[in-house]
This record gives C-alpha cells, structure tokens and sequence, in this order.
C-alpha cells in the first residue's frame, strides 16, 4: 500500500509540473494577446512567476485569463494531492518501535 501511496505521489508531482508548464503557456500567449508579441523578458516571467501577475491580464488576454486560472486551480489540486499521498505513504512505511526492537 506504501508503495501505491507513492506512486499517486509521483503522478500528482508531474501533474503539478505539467499544468504549471500549461499555465505558463497560456500565460505567454494572454500576454502576447495583450501586447501583440512578447519579448524574451516577458517569457521569463511567463514561465517563472505567472500565479502572481494574473492581474495583468486585462482587455484581449482577459479571453485567456480562464485558462490560465484553470491552470492554477490544477497546480494546487496536485500538490494538494501529492501531500496526501505523501503523507499516507510515509504513515504506511513507517516501522513501529515495538517491531523495531523485537
């Protein structure tokens, strides 16, 4: 059971990094639709810091803001999920003292 705890561990933590690669996608692209094109600085922040400039997204990019939230609401639902998964792996591989000490 430890072992399938940490197996759902591991699919959440790359679900987390593959919906914050999305967010930081759909990010790039809201910001391209609000400004035409984006400069290399703006894919920086795109891919580094995107959960915390949401409020930039006014105008045309707004039509892309519901993705990008989504794409938020995902990151936190799998690291959510891999805390958990984590926490009843490491409950279930834990070793007793009185077992430990024969």
């Amino acid at each position: 059971m430890a072992q399938l705890a940490w197996i759902v561990a591991s699919l959440a933590l790359a679900g987390a990094f593959a919906s914050w690669i999305a967010g930081a996608w759909f990010y790039a692209r809201a910001l391209a639709a609000q400004r035409g094109q984006i400069s290399r600085a703006g894919a920086l922040i795109a891919v580094v810091a995107w959960p915390f400039a949401l409020g930039r997204l006014k105008g045309a990019a707004a039509v892309h803001a519901t993705k990008v939230n989504k794409a938020l609401v995902a990151v936190l639902a799998c690291l959510t999920v891999a805390a958990a998964a984590t926490s009843v792996a490491t409950n279930l591989a834990r070793v007793s003292r009185a077992a430990a000490n024969g």
